[in-house]
């Protein structure tokens, strides 16, 4: 690697953040690890290079905010995040450190079913780091109630999982664990009744949903370059959770026999609720999808409808990627996204939104959005306010009377 090589520190660490969300990485490893890194190391770089990023401006970054009593961890995300960039330097924007040991799942008697779930949840998109964390809490469980003598399935009771999920650390985690698994078991038929209905729930605080207007949406469509087949790719992606809602968990996962072309729909078993929902392929679906499969999509075996630019061989794109392209094309639309999401869920928050200012009822949305509950549409009002002050009751004029005996009072 030449050493005198240079490209601009804020543009080249840009480009890399955004390729490793197209590699699959979180956004919490991209934005709450990397990129803070690399904004201190653009400001660096302002100051003693000019604005410019080298192999000798990344030595000399790592040398000044290197500490004494720095975590390995630390140390090492410094590390990679700065080879990251001479890997860059070079064209090479997916560099990946050797990976540590993994640490292995706890094991029992259920590690082929383990095994079949950890395939399963690969199947569906899930990134390997996500896959995991999910499958140790999984073994974990298991493999504790093998110690208790519960040596299959259906011998689990609700007891033992009320047992479990009061041990718990992480009540939030264990619950959403346990709750996909249990509806993985029930689905192929590994148990007779669905568990998951046997889990507590967790109080939790719901965020108010991040909304965009309907000429943003607009304005983030007309930001993307449908020339390019990433573009064509990323526009169809961005049009289909802007006009149907639909999760970026399904969009990762859609396949191509999902595309009824004929009945102009699209049929998904929904990944969150294993509920099946049909959307209509709209008019402009239908030519965002045809101008993609048609001239842009890699050529490729695979099932999926959105694919990865091949390295050399195309894969499924991830959710991790679907929250990249949204993001980015949010972005570069000019849009403040400061104070909002800025994922594939914003879209779908925006439209149940606009449902609901258009005068649609609850059910509708839950229809449209493919809810489980009735009542989960009833989040989105409360980012409504023209609707609520339709609810406000006017302050009532009081007597002097009635005043004068409040201040008497008082």
């Amino acid at each position: 690697m030449l050493k005198e090589k240079a490209k601009p520190c804020a543009g080249l660490s840009e480009k890399v953040l955004n390729e490793m969300y197209s590699d699959g990485y979180s956004p919490k490893s991209v934005d709450h690890h990397v990129r803070p890194i690399y904004n201190r190391l653009a400001r660096y770089c302002e100051e003693h290079f000019e604005g410019m990023y080298s192999v000798d401006a990344g030595e000399a970054f790592i040398r000044t905010i290197q500490r004494k009593n720095q975590s390995k961890e630390q140390t090492d995300l410094n590390r990679n995040s700065i080879e990251r960039l001479n890997h860059a330097l070079d064209g090479d924007f997916h560099w990946r450190p050797a990976k540590s040991k993994l640490k292995p799942y706890a094991a029992s008697c259920y590690d082929a079913v383990v095994a079949r779930y950890e395939a399963y949840l690969i199947q569906t998109g899930k990134t390997i780091t996500n896959t995991r964390r999910h499958i140790h809490l999984i073994a974990d469980f298991l493999s504790h109630m093998e110690s208790a003598g519960i040596t299959s399935l259906p011998m689990i009771k609700a007891e033992h999982i009320h047992e479990r999920f009061a041990a718990a650390n992480d009540k939030a985690g264990f619950r959403k664990a346990v709750k996909m698994f249990f509806r993985y078991a029930c689905k192929y038929g590994l148990v007779e009744n669905d568990n998951s209905r046997w889990i507590p729930t967790v109080p939790r605080h719901r965020p108010i949903p991040s909304v965009y207007t309907k000429d943003e949406i607009e304005r983030i469509l007309d930001s993307i370059d449908r020339t390019t087949s990433l573009g064509k790719r990323n526009y169809c992606m961005i049009l289909i959770a802007a006009r149907l809602g639909i999760r970026s968990c399904d969009i990762a996962g859609l396949k191509l026999e999902d595309i009824r072309h004929r009945e102009g729909l699209i049929r998904i078993m929904q990944q969150k609720t294993d509920i099946p929902v049909e959307y209509p392929i709209l008019d402009e679906i239908a030519e965002a999808l045809k101008d993609y499969l048609d001239n842009a999509r890699p050529g490729s075996d695979l099932p999926h409808v959105f694919l990865t630019q091949p390295r050399p061989a195309a894969s499924a794109l991830s959710t991790q990627g679907i929250y990249a392209v949204v993001s980015g094309a949010i972005a570069r639309a000019g849009i403040d996204m400061s104070s909002r999401r800025h994922g594939a869920h914003a879209l779908r928050s925006s439209l149940a939104s606009h449902l609901l200012a258009d005068g649609k009822t609850y059910p509708e949305i839950q229809q449209v959005l493919g809810h489980a509950s009735p009542d989960a549409a009833r989040h989105y009002i409360r980012v409504e306010a023209e609707r609520l002050r339709e609810c406000a009751i006017e302050v009532p004029v009081f007597p002097n009377e009635l005043i004068a005996y409040f201040q008497e009072r008082r």
